[in-house]
């Protein structure tokens, strides 16, 4: 008996990616039942679940249905692409769909920050004000258009202080390693080990910021004197303000952030492990 396969495209680019749902639709035997205006309310008829987009896509279908139990295959279609790049790396296309055919499946962890489930990561305060920038992320496109909405608001961002009065700079909470298209933040993550990794940078005078923003990039930051790892699976941040947080790419406000590790939460198909 042939799988019954939900595929899911992100609406607001379903034109943009027709041609690539075409080319899927092409190298299958059996049929795909494409939803790429209005997702199905419940996903316990299928078999499967693709999904298209980018990691605001994917942030958006684990809060969608945050109960999924279904196996879950990932298809590029965003801006920066980061957590699907997390668990396919530099496949080709071809590769690609070979893998989510051959249906290998793992178990993977996601994160909730309040109310909200994300998948690759939480920054609170810069990283918010960057995602204020994202039609310019939008329209550049990965790193490239994260700098350029990055660089005015490391010059203008303002430290704020967490619980027990201390100042930081940044406070990222992630599941996953990369932002911004290739910003290698947590290169060290696991997202088998049933554990959060928290990053706090101390106040930085703004050329330091500027210098230091390749250097993260490549994720060439992790013996910094001023820059803190930890792995945590609860925590609390408390601030002194109302910040914006970017989650997955979307925003959260507010001046309290509880996360906790969702751990072995949902299956995705992913490449065989050698």
């Amino acid at each position: 008996m042939r799988k019954k396969v939900a595929f899911l495209i992100n609406p607001f680019k379903r034109i943009q990616l027709q041609s690539y749902v075409d080319w899927v639709k092409s190298c299958l035997d059996f049929s795909l039942i494409i939803f790429d205006q209005e997702w199905p309310k419940r996903l316990n008829d299928f078999d499967e679940v693709w999904v298209m987009g980018g990691d605001g896509t994917f942030n958006y279908f684990v809060n969608k249905y945050p109960n999924c139990d279904k196996p879950i295959a990932l298809f590029k279609g965003g801006t920066g692409n980061d957590f699907y790049w997390k668990l396919y790396g530099n496949l080709t296309r071809e590769m690609h769909l070979n893998t989510i055919i051959d249906s290998h499946v793992e178990s993977f962890d996601a994160g909730q920050v309040n109310e909200m489930l994300f998948l690759n990561g939480v920054g609170i305060g810069i990283e918010g004000e960057v995602l204020s920038a994202i039609d310019a992320i939008r329209w550049l496109g990965g790193a490239l258009g994260y700098y350029l909405a990055a660089i005015p608001a490391l010059i203008r961002f303002k430290t704020y202080h967490i619980q027990g009065g201390r100042e930081v700079f940044l406070c990222m909470i992630f599941n996953s390693a990369r932002a911004g298209g290739g910003f290698h933040f947590f290169p060290m993550a696991d997202l088998q080990d049933g554990q959060l990794d928290m990053l706090i940078c101390d106040p930085l005078p703004v050329y330091k910021r500027l210098f230091y923003m390749p250097i993260i990039q490549s994720g060439g930051h992790l013996n910094l004197p001023f820059v803190h790892f930890s792995k945590i699976s609860s925590e609390q941040i408390r601030c002194d303000r109302v910040l914006r947080a970017q989650v997955d790419g979307e925003v959260l406000e507010s001046d309290t952030f509880d996360f906790k590790i969702l751990p072995a939460k949902f299956k995705f198909i992913v490449p065989t492990k050698l």
